[in-house]
């Protein structure tokens, strides 16, 4: 898959009101507003509060995993430290939206908070 077809993609299927997967496999974000360069969610559990992930960060991740077959938080600080550190959260949001488009499959890691992201090829499905 080129990164036009998983643009259009999320463009198409992320729309407001959407639950992107969290990190834990359990939990979902719901997705805001999708806007022609960011995503923005709903972050807070108790409060309104929301993140956003830009399509940049989207790409990138898209291009690792197609490249490396996996992605995962040291990807994404590679590129997006300065976002990550403002809000770790944009890392398995950015994975999470992946995953509801199809191209990436959550792995869970050694706790709650902690997962990866492994390439779906197209003979795969993920629903």
């Amino acid at each position: 898959m080129e990164w036009t077809e998983a643009e259009q993609r999320i463009r198409e299927q992320i729309v407001p009101g959407t639950g992107v997967l969290k990190c834990n496999g359990v939990g979902r974000r719901e997705v805001i507003s999708n806007r022609p360069d960011r995503i923005a969610m709903r972050t807070g559990v108790k409060t309104a509060q929301t993140k956003t992930v830009s399509y940049a960060m989207l790409k990138h991740a898209f291009e690792v995993l197609q490249t490396t077959g996996r992605f995962d938080s040291a990807d994404f600080r590679r590129k997006f430290q300065k976002e990550y550190i403002a809000a770790p959260c944009r890392y398995s949001m950015t994975g999470g939206v992946l995953v509801e488009v199809g191209v990436a499959r959550l792995e869970p890691g050694f706790s709650d908070r902690s997962c990866r992201y492994i390439a779906v090829r197209s003979e795969e499905h993920t629903f």
